[in-house]
């Protein structure tokens, strides 16, 4: 029992120093895109680092850990009103420039098509309640009243750029957005970003 206990123990302490390790943010199929598209996937890694980094300075980005259900709401929403502030005329774009939609569409496009695609979309459909589509950036991520928030599938994720911590991709219909975890919030999506 001991060992199991320990064993547990050991492997929660190596994911959460890999959690908080820098892993390259290109991604990891970088053979198959060009060397500018490279560089535009570079640029939008170095936005997102820019944003958490901006959030990280906020006083409000000092929340503790709680099971308190409403305390975390309450913290979240301040962090969220402290984030709409700093970044009041944020729009969608922002970070998913045209030219980074581009290569994203074309990302998307080549793993949803490919081998393995129909496991994909399966997975996809048959996932977790995700959020309606309609994004506003800066809003309150809409995954209706606290439910599950739908997770992108691996090898989808193996293909897009890592995101710093505290930020996740989340796929609602074909739209493609960027959550802010801690502030629950959109900081920015793709509409039209998965092939139809």
């Amino acid at each position: 029992m001991f060992r199991r206990v320990r064993f547990g123990l050991q492997i929660s302490i190596a994911l959460a120093i890999l959690a908080t390790m820098h892993i390259e943010t290109v991604p990891a199929q970088t053979s198959s895109i060009s060397s500018s598209d490279q560089k535009i996937l570079s640029d939008f890694s170095k936005q997102a680092r820019d944003y958490i980094s901006k959030e990280h300075s906020l006083a409000a980005d000092k929340m503790k850990p709680t099971s308190d259900v409403a305390k975390l709401e309450q913290e979240r929403k301040q962090l969220r009103d402290a984030v709409q502030q700093s970044r009041a005329n944020a729009k969608q774009g922002d970070l998913f420039t045209p030219e980074a939609a581009k290569v994203f569409r074309k990302l998307l496009a080549n793993v949803l098509n490919g081998p393995g695609s129909a496991k994909i979309k399966s997975s996809l459909n048959h996932a977790e309640p995700g959020a309606p589509a309609a994004f506003r950036v800066n809003d309150e991520f809409p995954n209706r009243n606290g439910q599950p928030i739908q997770t992108v599938p691996p090898t989808v994720l193996k293909v897009l750029p890592t995101l710093p911590k505290g930020m996740d991709y989340c796929i609602a219909g074909t739209t493609l957005a960027l959550r802010d975890s801690s502030a629950n919030m959109v900081v920015d999506f793709l509409p039209n970003a998965l092939p139809q």
